[in-house]
């Protein structure tokens, strides 16, 4: 059998830290590593992969069908992370294309712990007063007066597997008042996870901070708007390390612009990569970070070993890869691999 072409596409860590990735890939595959634009269009993209068997992709570029229509040999797509909205499912299940993804308990401490340290930066105006340091204003502190989080009531919006995690840590780290939403889980999981069950709008005019960790999808694309940030407290920290989409951008800089709501504490922007001039920059109660939840070592091995792992099970066992977003397409991608 010969030997496949694997794209290792706009991935700026798979390979990097875990050499031992690149050597298992290389034993079996030649590899081509791809750097595009997050938005390039539909067939330059197509033009630099359309000869892959198989594609390590990163949360950018998006992958639609007009490129996937044209990548002819393509059998496999592992997303190097747990989302896989930037890849047109529909269209690579009527092709044939496995979209296999990172098991969420792989990021789970990572992107959990990461959330709550955006939470608590947010809370104690923890970057204010490192940059009042470095500019010579360490007398400017009694103006950072933050909010504890013990007895605090905390929504999360999403119970899953990552949120489900950031619940654990503020009941029992904090001794925070969790309420939460997921109509996707089932009742007895709220009590699991010390956290009451409410309906969104409950949780939106009571909670002093939310978290998101939902993914998206078009019941949660800009799921926060106008309307959802006007029912806030005054002080609400909101916490994003999913998608920059779920929420409506223009309502959200009006809310932090006029004050109506405490901060926004993001992992996430639509558009992203963004540089210093996006307006939310501009803004003094923004933290934004360039999309570093999964940003361990312990998960980005974890993750490598995935795209690692999915790649030999296709490519050299003819076996099931790890988490399938379309596991009904498996019997046609592998009768196309093996026929090629």
């Amino acid at each position: 059998m010969r030997r496949p072409l694997i794209s290792i596409v706009n991935s700026s860590t798979f390979g990097k830290h875990f050499k031992d990735h690149i050597d298992a890939l290389e034993a079996f595959a030649d590899l081509n590593h791809v750097t595009v634009p997050a938005d390039i269009d539909p067939d330059g993209l197509a033009d630099r992969i359309k000869n892959s068997d198989g594609i390590i992709a990163s949360v950018t570029p998006k992958f639609p069908r007009k490129t996937l229509e044209q990548c002819k040999k393509l059998v496999l797509l592992v997303r190097h992370g747990i989302g896989c909205d930037n890849v047109d499912l529909p269209a690579a299940t009527d092709l044939g294309i496995i979209v296999s993804r990172v098991k969420g308990v792989v990021e789970r401490e990572a992107v959990a712990e990461y959330a709550i340290s955006l939470l608590m930066s947010a809370s104690r105006l923890v970057p204010q007063g490192n940059q009042a340091v470095r500019t010579s204003q360490w007398a400017e502190r009694y103006k950072m007066i933050g909010m504890e989080l013990r007895d605090k009531t905390i929504g999360i919006i999403g119970l899953g597997n990552i949120g489900s995690r950031s619940a654990e840590i503020l009941s029992n780290g904090f001794n925070a008042n969790v309420i939460a939403v997921d109509p996707y889980i089932k009742k007895e999981r709220f009590a699991q996870f010390h956290t009451k069950e409410v309906i969104l709008q409950e949780l939106i005019s009571r909670s002093d901070a939310i978290l998101f960790h939902c993914p998206l999808t078009e019941e949660t694309r800009r799921m926060f708007g106008k309307e959802q940030f006007a029912a806030m407290k005054k002080n609400t920290v909101l916490v994003n390390t999913c998608r920059g989409e779920l929420v409506d951008e223009d309502a959200l800089y009006d809310a932090l612009k006029s004050k109506s709501m405490g901060a926004y504490a993001t992992d996430v922007v639509e558009g992203e990569p963004i540089d210093g001039n996006h307006r939310l920059v501009q803004l003094d109660n923004t933290i934004i970070t360039p999309h570093l939840g999964g940003y361990s070592w312990e998960s980005l091995r974890g993750m490598g070993q995935t795209c690692v792992d999915d790649s030999i099970a296709v490519f050299q066992k003819g076996e099931m890869a790890g988490e399938l977003a379309n596991p009904e397409v498996l019997q046609k991608a592998y009768r196309k691999w093996r026929q090629s």
